[in-house]
């Protein structure tokens, strides 16, 4: 039997949130890191873990400069504390779908495009008909919002090419067009039977290496033969948009991304043989994960694509 007035003690003096920040920290090898999932300061992460040490009497944590590890108790005590959590996590969610969707977090992650040009409008129509529910947005590179996802820190996902991992589920969402568009009074304009060599001699205004849009373009001009001279990189797609109506070169973007400007006849779609490209996003969760009421219920609401025509731009063509 263990010692009651030990257990008692054990009781009064640790927490819930001692725990859940002790695991965070574990499970990032980082202070910093798990200050920003939590959203806590770096100082109240440090608080808590040092209240929960001092709580047990034990060291749990080694502080090797910016990264920590485990000690030979924290070990212990962490896998005491993840099935506590995890039983904890399963009873909110047990109880969360008894009261359905009226309360409760939605964490969305989405790669650049996508996160600015099509998720806002799908969120926005989820929200009005759930407004009880906390929703979030981060837009970031495919492969960290994936990354996010694996570690339990975003609940789903939408990129282009999903990772390639077995933890990873992935449901195919919507399809998007890659579009060649230049300068409303640029000479190519109009053109037809144009192919990826015709624009060896023109300057491109590309997206950073790790960006999709950019590795479906690169491929389409190794396909082709063609040598692109890349000009200038840009980190957004408005930027590039800023630059090809400024004249400095030509782009290949999202039609979603670039959709007013060419209404607006502010920029023109080159005839480009090969074009669009067509891609696709997909939805990407963990496998493992029992999802909450409220995932499931946005993934759902997310192939239905209703709010596409309701809420924002249009579904690119099909045909």
């Amino acid at each position: 039997m263990p010692d009651t007035a030990l257990r008692l003690d054990i009781d009064r003096s640790v927490t819930l949130r001692q725990l859940r920040t002790f695991v965070t920290v574990a499970d990032l090898t980082s202070f910093s890191l798990a200050a920003q999932q939590l959203r806590l300061s770096q100082p109240s992460v440090s608080y808590q873990v040092k209240e929960l040490e001092e709580a047990l009497g034990l060291p749990l944590l080694d502080r090797l400069g910016k990264r920590v590890s485990l000690t030979e108790a924290g070990s212990v005590l962490y896998s005491y504390a993840r099935r506590t959590l995890n039983v904890l996590d399963e009873a909110s969610l047990a109880l969360e779908e008894m009261r359905g969707i009226k309360r409760g977090n939605l964490r969305v992650g989405a790669s650049t495009t996508v996160g600015i040009y099509l998720l806002p409008a799908a969120l926005g129509a989820f929200k009005k008909l759930h407004p009880g529910l906390v929703i979030s947005l981060e837009i970031g590179s495919r492969v960290r919002v994936q990354e996010q996802v694996l570690r339990n820190e975003l609940d789903l996902a939408v990129v282009g090419p999903a990772l390639k991992d077995p933890d990873l589920a992935s449901i195919p969402f919507v399809s998007d067009e890659l579009v060649v568009i230049a300068p409303a009074n640029h000479a190519l304009a109009g053109r037809r039977g144009l192919g990826l060599k015709d624009l060896e001699g023109e300057p491109f205004i590309m997206r950073e290496p790790a960006s999709g849009s950019r590795a479906s373009f690169e491929k389409a001009a190794r396909k082709a033969g063609a040598k692109l001279d890349v000009a200038m990189e840009l980190g957004s797609n408005g930027a590039i948009k800023h630059a090809v109506e400024s004249g400095l070169g030509l782009a290949a973007i999202s039609r979603y991304a670039c959709a007013l400007e060419l209404s607006g006849h502010r920029l023109v779609e080159l005839r480009v043989r090969g074009f669009p490209i067509r891609r696709d996003w997909h939805i990407v969760h963990l496998r493992r994960r029992r999802l909450p009421v409220s995932v499931l219920a946005f993934i759902e609401f997310l192939q239905g694509t209703s709010w596409l025509a309701r809420n924002g731009p249009q579904r690119p063509p099909t045909d």
